[in-house]
């Protein structure tokens, strides 16, 4: 089995993107109640994905497949977002204003290496057959 499709690796990420999303938009927590549901769901159910899989993988790598995909979407939506941002020179275009500020630039090398990342621990999911 690939490294990117363990289980600990999935509820590790999960837990790691939880914590990052959360800091990367501390400031939005104030502001709008729901801006961070979405990444708290998708990073809860890699969470759970991962620990489903760690117990039984043949029942719980579907919910891994499921936390993974949801982790790429949103994480391709940002890397996206902001690369027009840049491209357009979009004046409020800031990157992270959470705990950590960033600015952009090195805001989406870190969103696009965290979607190559996730991408990987999908792609090894899907292909993997047995666990090991």
């Amino acid at each position: 089995m690939n490294v990117l499709a363990k289980p600990s690796v999935a509820w590790g990420y999960g837990a790691f993107f939880l914590c990052g999303a959360t800091c990367a938009h501390f400031d939005e927590l104030g502001a709008t109640h729901f801006g961070l549901v979405s990444d708290w769901i998708a990073a809860i159910m890699l969470i759970i994905g991962g620990v489903v899989s760690g117990r039984d993988w043949l029942r719980g790598r579907q919910y891994q497949i499921v936390g993974w995909a949801f982790v790429v979407s949103l994480l391709l939506h940002s890397f996206l977002g902001n690369l027009e941002d840049l491209i357009n020179h979009a004046p409020d275009a800031g990157g992270s204003n959470g705990l950590v500020a960033l600015p952009l630039v090195p805001y989406l090398v870190i969103v696009g290496m965290l979607c190559v990342i996730a991408i990987g621990g999908l792609w090894t999911t899907l292909s993997a057959s047995d666990h090991k």
